[in-house]
């Protein structure tokens, strides 16, 4: 288990897994109002570093929605998400060996894919091997070059990260072949940059 794993397993032991969806929640409305304008219907989705579920069971709550997964490489993260979700559909798997089953219309991931030293190699593996044609890959990091409030993330809460500026971020998108790639900061504050999203269509 890697130090990134190990280190959410034990915050979903310790219930952090509800503050961190509670820090989330108005960034992740925001990300939900963008996937609501592209006006998918009878969509599946999947969240990428899916933490307890949170986010699987907003989309499930969507009519437009055929069905949700989940993912995490936490064993009780996602044993917490299959407590609060029984019929849900959960991948307790590592992000960077993880080999999709199955396409979907939308991949969804929120504070996740600074965690890996090579982000550039699991957004390729969302494009080619996760998504359907015309999918929808968005992402929200509150961990990014310019966010110099985040920047000591690594040290203070015992993870490894890998920083890159917005224009790096953009570009894997578009080096990838993400069309029509846009990025916004949402919930920025005083010394806070916000939450960074961004995204791109297949």
């Amino acid at each position: 288990m890697n130090k990134n794993i190990m280190t959410f397993d034990e915050w979903a032991i310790l219930g952090k897994d509800e503050g961190m969806e509670r820090g989330h929640h108005k960034s992740v409305e925001h990300m939900f109002k963008m996937i609501l304008e592209k006006n998918y219907k009878n969509y599946t989705a999947l969240d990428l570093g899916c933490g307890n579920g949170w986010v699987v069971r907003k989309f499930k709550d969507y009519s437009l929605c055929d069905d949700a997964h989940g993912l995490d490489g936490a064993n009780h993260m996602i044993k917490k998400a299959q407590k609060l979700d029984p019929q849900g559909t959960y991948f307790n798997e590592n992000i960077e060996s993880w080999n999709p089953i199955q396409k979907y219309d939308i991949i969804f991931s929120m504070e996740t894919l600074y965690y890996f030293k090579k982000p550039e190699k699991i957004i390729n593996k969302i494009y080619n091997d996760g998504l359907n044609e015309k999918g929808l890959f968005i992402m929200g990091i509150d961990h990014y070059a310019e966010n110099f409030e985040s920047l000591d993330w690594g040290t203070k809460f015992n993870l490894d990260i890998t920083t890159l500026s917005i224009t790096e971020w953009v570009g894997l998108f578009k080096q990838i072949g993400f069309n029509d790639v846009q990025f916004t900061q949402v919930e920025s504050k005083e010394n806070w940059k916000g939450t960074l999203i961004i995204k791109g269509t297949k």
